[in-house]
């Protein structure tokens, strides 16, 4: 058994009762406090906020709802701060996603969004696939997408390395055999060498500096391709900056904090203005004014002494001044829509520069980088054009030292000599390219491992965002086919006709009736009718969410347009789904099996207004 207490919550100014498990019944009169009582428990399970505001007494500053279990006690204070309701406290539900739930599939009052939105005709696709976080699960398909892309990418290269590396080990062996046949024939020209010592170091160095000349060569030929490149880039930069209009400083808006004040208190004023002809409205039309003030009737008209001032009246001048007051609203309403035009044009104005200036400042930094990058790679470029100078100055003059003396011997021995440290340099980066080639297939395996991987969780998160929409229509079917075999409504079925995207993801549930053959809308029902359309749609994501997992409870309200007995039916459909069930109805409804609430010992607000 739980018990609650209430405390200034929607009409309730106190209450307490007991609900059991099973059906509960609030069994009472028009504002004697049924639909607060909903309200009060929507509350404290903590599914208020959503769709609307927290239902704070209208005048209360204050208001709470605790209620105790078995085993726990759950309790939720509201509180007004500067026109707005605030929730704190330890509701039964914490989890987002579960009071979402609960507000849309469990809680289903009149102002039930999905009964409403079925109401009103409007659509209904969010209110269903509001729980899956959609922009979620994309968002979580995007990136897995994007990490398959990178181990595709890993994939191709290893794929690649392992078909070029038969080569690159024939390679590696070919440069081992061509270095042994030279050091095989510099070991002959050795063993047969007659010449003197200075020769043989002549053409040591001789080789050694024909090799450094070579490194300078190529290095040069790098050097300038890669300022071929920064050079065309920085000209691509350059007319893109051409192309950008140098951004314009937007001037701040003169008094806009003032503004925003003017605002704020036009929204006071609004609203008290409001309230102020609401209530005057409701005095003079709900036909009960006598027993507020004095009323005289006459044949020109009632004349009727003012509540607040003591005057009296013609009726039609009170409505004259009481029309003057939501005239003066409208008024109100123009000069705070104008100002709020004028901050939303300025903060849009200031926007559009702020990203202008982004573009512009992020191009120049770019031209500045590339210029950067051009002076450095010049300066190397200058550099090694320097020393290649140098050193084909120092080989020429080897080469005139070694002529001197020259003969075929050493001309041999030189060159064999270069050809053998070329040929260490290039077994050196054919290994390393080796190396690499065998890293990258032995990842090979792997790779494909964390692709298949990847592509099964991007095709899980696909099936469940798709299951999950495809499920909830099949559930509606079936909770329309119950409805339609328990209440022979006049229309035969209602369905949805799911609409998807070329990617099969479904964008919208449009909601099928058919009567007589022939497609029609919820206009063509009846309202007790349409209201049982709203509560199979609920009751779909109700199963497909599996909201009994997590809250206990099912809220019933505000489906007068049901007789008695088609009322008692849909709490027998419902009872099996929740441990508790509560159903508010009228005096005259009979029938019910289960545990009566009855509001008698509350205070209402309504107990007030009829005691004033």
């Amino acid at each position: 058994m739980w018990e609650v207490d209430i405390n200034n919550i929607a009409g309730i100014r106190s209450g307490s009762t007991s609900i059991t498990p099973g059906l509960n019944i609030v069994q009472a009169s028009n504002f004697q406090g049924k639909s607060s009582f909903i309200a009060a428990l929507q509350t404290v399970m903590g599914a208020t906020g959503h769709y609307g505001d927290h239902p704070l007494t209208e005048g209360a500053d204050t208001g709470s709802v605790t209620l105790r279990t078995d085993t726990d006690t759950y309790e939720v204070s509201i509180s007004r701060e500067r026109g707005a309701n605030s929730l704190s406290g330890t509701p039964y539900l914490t989890d987002e996603n579960d009071q979402l739930c609960a507000r849309l599939f469990a809680f289903l009052g009149e102002d039930n969004p999905i009964r409403t939105a079925v109401r009103n005709g409007d659509d209904i696709t969010e209110f269903l696939q509001e729980p899956l976080n959609i922009e979620e699960i994309d968002r979580q398909i995007s990136d897995l997408k994007d990490e398959r892309r990178d181990v595709e990418k890993a994939l191709t290269q290893a794929e690649r390395a392992a078909e070029n590396l038969p080569s690159a080990q024939e390679s590696v062996t070919q440069v081992k055999n061509e270095l042994e046949e030279l050091r095989a024939k510099k070991a002959e020209l050795e063993d047969a060498a007659q010449e003197t010592d200075e020769v043989d170091d002549l053409s040591d160095e001789l080789s050694e500096r024909r090799s450094t000349l070579q490194t300078h060569t190529e290095a040069i030929q790098s050097k300038e391709n890669r300022l071929e490149d920064l050079e065309s880039r920085l000209e691509a930069a350059q007319t893109k900056l051409e192309d950008l209009d140098e951004p314009q400083e937007v001037e701040t808006l003169a008094e806009l904090d003032e503004k925003q004040e003017r605002i704020d208190a036009l929204s006071a004023k609004i609203d008290l203005f409001e309230r102020l002809h609401r209530a005057n409205k409701a005095i003079l039309d709900d036909g009960d004014i006598d027993a507020l003030t004095d009323v005289e009737r006459t044949i020109s008209g009632d004349e009727i002494e003012c509540w607040v001032c003591g005057s009296t009246t013609p009726r039609e001048e009170m409505e004259a001044r009481i029309d003057r007051i939501d005239e003066r609203v409208s008024d109100l309403q123009e000069q705070q829509q104008q100002l709020i035009t004028e901050v939303e044009e300025h903060q849009q104005r200031k926007r559009e520069a702020e990203e202008q200036q982004r573009k512009y400042e992020d191009t120049k930094e770019t031209i500045g980088t590339l210029k950067e990058k051009i002076r450095n790679v010049q300066s190397e470029l200058d550099n090694h054009r320097r020393k290649k100078e140098f050193v084909q100055a120092e080989v020429d003059e080897l080469e005139m030292k070694i002529a001197e003396a020259q003969h075929e011997y050493n001309e041999q021995l030189a060159d064999v000599k270069t050809k053998i440290r070329t040929a260490e340099r290039k077994l050196e980066a054919k290994q390393e390219q080796l190396d690499e080639f065998e890293a990258k297939k032995a990842s090979l395996e792997g790779l494909r491992e964390s692709k298949a991987e990847l592509t099964d969780e991007i095709k899980a998160l696909r099936e469940e965002k798709t299951e999950t929409q495809r499920a909830i229509a099949d559930e509606f079917d079936a909770a329309i086919s119950d409805i339609i075999d328990r209440y022979a409504p006049g229309f035969e079925s209602a369905r949805f006709d799911v609409k998807t995207n070329k990617n099969g993801d479904v964008e919208k549930f449009d909601l099928i009736i058919a009567r007589d053959g022939r497609e029609t809308t919820v206009d063509a029902l009846s309202e007790g009718e349409v209201e049982l359309i709203g509560v199979a749609v609920a009751l779909a994501g109700y199963r497909v969410y599996d909201v009994g997992d997590r809250v206990p409870l099912i809220l019933i309200d505000g489906i007068s347009q049901l007789a008695s007995e088609h009322l008692q039916q849909l709490t027998d459909y419902l009872e099996d789904a929740a441990d508790v069930l509560v159903t508010t109805a009228y005096p005259e409804a009979s029938g019910f099996d289960g545990e009566m609430i009855s509001p008698e010992e509350w205070e209402i607000v309504s107990h007030e207004s009829a005691s004033a």
